[in-house]
């Protein structure tokens, strides 16, 4: 099982906190930094004119049904790819969304068998 951890800040915002892998730290980091607005990636998830984009620290592409990131600042010979499917995709940005409503503690988002799970602490 692959996992990513993010801790609230007393501001509020979350912050990366570690992961099993690169692929979940690039999640992490990514969700941590640069997703203030979910909804603006989420039109990017839909938007068939648009196949790349790319935030503080990571680069998006779409690829056959896919949503791949990677960090823009990796140091690795071959950057690390992270894949997920649009739906998965939509899926995490749309958790994320009320994550940030809810503002719990902790964060751990889980990869196992093909699919992201969230689950929170208070």
């Amino acid at each position: 099982m692959e996992f990513v951890k993010l801790i609230a800040s007393h501001s509020g915002r979350y912050s990366y906190s570690g992961g099993s892998n690169i692929a979940m730290d690039i999640l992490g980091s990514f969700l941590a930094s640069d997703v203030y607005h979910p909804s603006s990636y989420i039109e990017f998830a839909f938007n068939d004119c648009e196949e790349c984009t790319s935030s503080n620290i990571t680069a998006l592409e779409k690829e056959n049904g896919y949503i791949l990131l990677t960090d823009l600042y990796s140091e690795e010979k071959i950057p690390t790819v992270l894949k997920m499917t649009q739906n998965q995709f939509v899926q995490i940005l749309t958790d994320w969304e009320k994550i940030l409503k809810l503002k719990p503690k902790e964060v751990i988002i889980k990869h196992e068998n093909d699919q992201f799970v969230i689950e929170t602490k208070d």
